[in-house]
């Protein structure tokens, strides 16, 4: 028992000296179930946005798109005026799926026309929560308006005539869990794997709680630092080019649009990762912290990035933690260019992701010049 007593006590005096430590029994818990809570208190999905191009105009058009929205799932976001301009919408990820409303919509058989619904299949989870939405409204709530009009107007109507709906889904027509898994997964495991490479190679350095040693030796300026990360951002590049070449020009998936403009944003990834988590080493002197921030924020990408879960809709905090991600920023430039959106559509999420590797450097030659 005294031996007992004697260890409870000494961790508790060890608790009491260190800050670090009481932060991560208290306060790092304590936000966590905080956050979490405010990031999941809405429950389920709302307000993703769609387009509805309505070239009835008719009452019946106009409830069925309020039927569309009635639940809260989704949020009408564009009325394009024709199917063209709806698919230009869906490209740039504006809206996750459009419904074509014909112009025989409403009206009594013979001549019914489906309603049309374009999903953008690459996120499977949130195109087939869309999907299953508007199919629900159309083959339902309009579905029975549509009998109870007809039946108004003295109308029999036969079941197997009325109006349906035709679902298309765009850019994974097959919804292959392949290219859906993939092109998350690969890219989010070369961004964790950078941030903790980018840890490791500036804890490595430490002597005696200092980078000292290694900026006498290397100078620690701006090229010392380019010269550390560079082999490993070409390590990684390569991997990331090897994974690109699998997936698109061995397993055939096709990208519409720039595949160099698409390898240029996961080098700018890969850089601002390293870059980040060198930085956060560097700054702290204590290679435990570096490590668990790196996968506080490379870790948790790829939950946050909407490629699994959508981000429209969330709660606050969710938002402002994805949009906070370098990853979210890449995955959206890379799934725009396999939708085959123009470049300059992506080009801000390019900068970004430039910025984030610029403040990681930059923060690891002020790291270098306040401590040598």
């Amino acid at each position: 028992m005294s031996r007992f007593r004697a260890a409870l006590l000494r961790e508790l005096a060890l608790i009491r000296a260190s800050r670090a430590l009481l932060t991560a029994i208290t306060v790092a818990p304590a936000l966590s179930l905080l956050m979490i809570a405010a990031m999941l208190s809405r429950g389920s999905l709302g307000d993703l946005p769609i387009a509805i191009v309505d070239e009835s105009h008719s009452p019946a058009s106009r409830t069925l798109a309020n039927d569309m929205v009635a639940q809260g799932g989704l949020a009408i976001a564009e009325a394009p005026a024709n199917e063209a301009e709806a698919d230009l919408l869906l490209r740039s990820g504006k809206v996750w799926a459009y419904a074509v409303i014909p112009a025989t919509f409403g009206d009594p058989p013979p001549t019914p026309e489906p309603v049309r619904v374009s999903v953008n299949a690459t996120y499977l989870s949130v195109g087939s929560t869309v999907e299953r939405e508007m199919r629900r409204a159309v083959l339902g709530a309009f579905a029975g308006q549509v009998q109870a009009a007809a039946a108004q107007r003295g109308i029999a109507l036969d079941r197997e005539n009325l109006p349906g709906i035709q679902v298309n889904l765009l850019f994974n027509p097959q919804s292959s869990l392949e290219f859906y898994l993939e092109a998350l997964i690969q890219p989010a495991i070369l961004h964790l794997v950078a941030a903790c490479v980018g840890a490791f190679v500036v804890a490595s350095e430490f002597r005696g709680g200092s980078l000292a040693r290694w900026a006498a030796e290397t100078g620690g300026g701006a090229s010392a630092w380019a010269g550390k990360y560079l082999p490993y951002l070409a390590a990684l590049g390569w991997w990331g080019a090897m994974w690109m070449i699998w997936l698109v020009g061995i397993r055939g998936w096709r990208m519409e649009g720039s595949l160099a403009f698409a390898m240029t944003g996961q080098l700018a990834l890969l850089a601002a990762s390293l870059a980040l988590s060198g930085a956060i080493a560097a700054l702290t002197r204590q290679s435990g912290v570096a490590f668990s921030a790196s996968a506080l924020y490379a870790g948790s990408a790829l939950a946050y990035s909407g490629g699994s879960l959508p981000i429209e809709g969330s709660a606050a905090p969710v938002v402002w933690w994805s949009q906070a991600l370098p990853f979210t920023h890449y995955l959206r430039l890379q799934m725009d260019q396999f939708l085959g959106s123009p470049i300059a559509v992506d080009l801000p999420g390019l900068a970004l992701l430039l910025v984030y590797a610029a403040a990681g450097f930059g923060l690891c030659l002020v790291a270098t010049r306040a401590r040598r």
